[in-house]
């Protein structure tokens, strides 16, 4: 690239890392938290029928209507409107922060707050939009740290706090009555719940977003088996939700994305429910064989995947595990509190048991 050329790349965007992830596959892929069960073959019969009526010379339905009103359905909101979808919650967040993003002084930048260590893609997408990004570290336990939180919610008044419950990479929900806490200590901001594994708990903080008119909740249907449509959604206030909508690309959900994911809200619904009682079943039984294995520590998780303390070099063992077939996440660096950990999703029974057995013979 011509030098010149170069000095265009903006300051804020020169010191990150691109997000990258394994491009190949592996005999047990645990690194990604997707759903490790295809749908079944006449599911996939029916889509492929729904794919040959598509009409893909014509733009998609900019609205993406149908998938409104089967999302709304299925999450027992009123109005489908409220709902603004992207290209998975990373392209919802990013449109949260484009369009609710004025300074609150001049010379200021919108700030964007979080708990640490959490999605890294908050931070992240806060710089690359020109938001100043606010991380409050976890206590020990990866629990919201209330007085810390209070501190910097009174110090730097942010526009944006993002809450994801379950979290990740830790796991676990936070409490409720510290989310409330929270919500209450900051009446001019928007909190966002971010429930992508919230599948995985049986249960939903919704009823917040009824209860207080600072709250949003945005999901995903990337954890449940549907990781390639990228169909992601913040649910508003109606006249939130028709600003946001303002900074949405025109046509960002395609039409193969939106016909897919429309039909499993509703005519595949109960086997996706299927596949998340598997997959719950599962995480038990793996829990129990991670246990078992001396040298690591295993925390509780309400998600799809473990956070697992090693003793050892994580970034090494990771790389042991690939060399026998197994892909998990290794968090970089020595230190900090994600140092000497491993995040490993619930797979199947033969990739869980094959981790194990790798896990073992290290």
């Amino acid at each position: 690239m011509n030098s010149k050329v170069e000095e265009l790349v903006k300051h804020r965007v020169k010191p990150l890392s691109a997000y990258r992830a394994f491009a190949k596959s592996f005999p047990a892929k645990l690194d990604a938290n997707e759903s490790p069960w295809p749908l079944p073959a006449a599911a996939r019969q029916r889509i492929a029928e729904l794919v040959a009526d598509l009409s893909f010379h014509r733009y998609p339905d900019a609205g993406a209507h149908a998938l409104r009103e089967a999302l709304a359905m299925r999450l027992g909101v009123s109005d489908p409107d409220t709902l603004v979808l992207g290209v998975g919650s990373d392209e919802a967040l990013a449109m949260l922060m484009r369009g609710l993003s004025q300074p609150r002084a001049a010379g200021l930048q919108a700030r964007v707050m979080y708990p640490e260590p959490s999605f890294v893609m908050y931070g992240m997408r806060a710089i690359v939009e020109d938001c100043e990004p606010i991380p409050v570290p976890l206590t020990s336990q990866f629990q919201l740290d209330l007085a810390a939180m209070q501190m910097a919610i009174e110090r730097t008044r942010p526009n944006l706090i993002f809450l994801a419950t379950p979290n990740n990479p830790t796991g676990n929900c936070f409490r409720e009555e510290d989310i409330v806490r929270v919500i209450e200590l900051a009446p001019d901001a928007l909190v966002i719940i971010d429930e992508a594994y919230g599948a995985f708990t049986g249960k939903t903080l919704a009823a917040l977003s009824v209860r207080y008119d600072n709250v949003a909740m945005m999901g995903t249907l990337s954890k449940i088996g549907l990781a390639a449509l990228r169909v992601g959604w913040v649910r508003l206030s109606r006249k939130l939700a028709d600003e946001v909508e303002k900074v949405r690309q025109p046509y960002n959900l395609n039409t193969l994305s939106q016909a897919v994911a429309t039909l499993a809200l509703t005519e595949l619904w109960p086997i996706i429910e299927a596949q998340i009682a598997d997959i719950r079943q599962e995480r038990t039984r793996l829990e129990g064989m991670l246990h078992s294995i001396p040298y690591l520590t295993v925390f509780p998780t309400d998600a799809n995947f473990f956070l697992v303390r090693v003793a050892g070099d994580a970034e090494d063992i990771a790389k042991e595990l690939l060399e026998r077939g197994v892909s998990v996440r290794a968090f970089k660096g020595s230190t900090g509190p994600l140092a000497g950990h491993l995040r490993i999703t619930v797979g199947t029974p033969a990739e869980n048991e094959l981790l194990v057995y790798a896990l073992r013979t290290l």
